[in-house]
């Protein structure tokens, strides 16, 4: 679309009033933005990609603006629980300002990025249980990220919480849930349409997640809705045992849900006239219908039949996921944070026995064979070994296994390393020897350099991810095509009748290397009907 007069004589103007600190303009398919340069790259922050959203409505496009849309600073993160904001363990990860207009994507492009660059583009969904977080935040910065991987790379924001994921219906009257997928994907039509112009190639886009954005991108991989707005992906950390709801525990929870803001059941007009904080209290007093670990993450996508028409691990199974090039993979003590949080002081044995049988009463005692706590008095650390490989490596090395049977171009790695520069902070103590969940993305974006020391085995560390990442964003490998890399050779995971080879890459300092089915043993003591996703 042609520029109008006044939009380029505001364009001059703003110019001459960017001679001391630089400014970078990009007309968007809704407006004319401005950006800033900084030291390691150019960034656009707070693009709006959707209009303020209406309650429990799917996400529209943005009017076109006749003015300059100031993209030089993050928005507020989307309504959320004070908690785990707040807390010293969640440094880094949220914003001072939240607010119900809160989708908007940030931009972020190597310095000598031109229109016609044709970058490699990067589009990442964070994780927070679908509660909390926000593409903001400090940690996610990705200026660093952008200049030495030479890509484009964009954070997103999707509505988190229930209003996100309310589910009260499924008439034109109801709020139908999945609201927060459905954000995201619009974020991947304004990459189709908009990335070309700030450097980026619509035709090579990697969608990668860790966490709660691990599962969104599974569930764009599933539903096949959003196939042609990118190419590859990587999946960090997805917590594949919690399910998602079904519809009838879906609609139960809207229901208590409707109660605790004491409007009549499914009265949509009563609860959007309720006040963001009433929202909140409401959201925290509800709880989640089913299985015990959806109390994990309680305001999850549902099974709708069309966000999510299928469970994504059915889907896998089933060969119905879209055969795109994968990365996957988990951290080393994925269950460590959960489990301690959860229980910060010691977990007797009959406490411990108990949580075994209500997550699955006909293998509970398996279960608790195979993981006997070596301290009786407390059985935390029995607990997060079987956290770590329930939910989070055996389902991972189930997916990766039903994808290399039908023919997915498919890299697998566990992280292990610890956070060790957080020593002396009394941030995540149990997390500074050990690679608990989150522990990769410090790493990844390289911003925890601009508060902590790193030690030089950490920043080669820090290299190698970068290097993976964006290699296997510009070429569809982490190895790269043609050419000498700093880093060790990735395996491809492949899996045949005659010639299994189950390499996974160990991520870690000082030095990374291909091993052989990691915890294969661990994980051929699961049935495939215990992960329930």
């Amino acid at each position: 679309m042609q520029a109008s007069f006044k939009e380029i004589v505001l364009a001059v103007i703003f110019c001459s009033l960017c001679v001391s600190v630089e400014c970078v303009f990009v007309e968007t398919t809704h407006g004319w933005i401005q950006g800033n340069v900084t030291r390691d790259a150019i960034a656009f922050l707070g693009v709006p990609f959707a209009q303020p959203p209406k309650r429990w409505e799917d996400p529209k496009v943005p009017t076109r603006w006749n003015f300059i849309w100031d993209a030089r600073r993050v928005r507020p993160m989307c309504l959320q629980p004070q908690t785990p904001c707040g807390t010293k363990q969640s440094i880094g990860l949220c914003l001072p300002q939240m607010s119900e207009d809160c989708l908007y994507l940030n931009v972020y492009m190597p310095l000598n990025t031109s229109p016609r660059s044709g970058k490699a583009v990067m589009v990442f969904l964070h994780g927070g249980g679908f509660e909390s977080y926000t593409a903001g935040a400090d940690i996610y910065n990705s200026e660093i990220f952008a200049s030495k991987g030479d890509v484009i790379v964009v954070t997103v924001n999707y509505r988190l919480g229930a209003l996100g994921f309310l589910v009260t219906g499924t008439g034109s009257n109801s709020a139908t849930g999945n609201y927060g997928i459905k954000d995201q994907r619009l974020a991947l039509e304004w990459v189709n349409k908009n990335i070309e112009k700030f450097g980026g190639n619509p035709k090579n886009v990697t969608l990668f997640g860790q966490s709660a954005g691990a599962l969104s991108a599974l569930i764009h991989l599933s539903s096949r809705k959003a196939d042609n707005l990118y190419q590859r992906a990587i999946i960090q950390s997805g917590p594949f045992s919690i399910p998602f709801k079904s519809f009838r525990q879906a609609y139960s929870q809207g229901v208590e849900f409707s109660r605790n803001l004491h409007c009549p059941p499914g009265d949509i007009v009563c609860m959007r006239s309720r006040s963001p904080r009433e929202i909140l209290d409401a959201q925290a007093s509800t709880r989640s219908f089913g299985n015990v670990l959806q109390q994990f993450m309680p305001w999850s996508p549902y099974h709708d039949g069309d966000e999510v028409p299928v469970s994504p691990l059915k889907a896998i199974e089933k060969g119905l996921i879209a055969n795109k090039s994968l990365i996957i993979g988990t951290t080393a003590d994925e269950g460590l944070t959960y489990v301690y949080n959860m229980f910060p002081t010691p977990l007797n044995m009959m406490t411990y026995s108990g949580l075994l049988l209500m997550i699955n009463q006909n293998e509970a005692f398996t279960w608790l064979s195979r993981y006997s706590p070596k301290n009786p008095r407390d059985s935390r650390a029995a607990l997060s070994s079987l956290a770590t490989d329930y939910l989070f490596t055996c389902p991972t090395r189930q997916i990766a296994s039903d994808l290399a049977l039908s023919n997915h171009n498919l890299w697998l790695y566990v992280f292990d390393q610890g956070m060790s520069f957080l020593n002396g902070t009394g941030i995540l103590n149990n997390c500074q020897n050990n690679a608990c969940h989150g522990a990769d993305i410090p790493y990844l974006f390289q911003n925890v350099r601009k508060v902590f020391p790193l030690k030089p085995e950490e920043m080669s560390l820090e290299n190698d991810l970068l290097v993976y990442w964006t290699n296997f964003a510009k070429h569809g490998n982490p190895n790269g095509v043609g050419t000498t890399s700093s880093v060790a050779v990735w395996p491809q995971y492949h899996i045949t009748s005659s010639s299994p080879n189950r390499a996974v890459m160990r991520l870690q300092a000082p030095t990374s290397n291909a091993i052989t089915d990691y915890m294969g043993p661990s994980c051929d003591k699961f049935k495939r009907s215990d992960f329930k996703i």
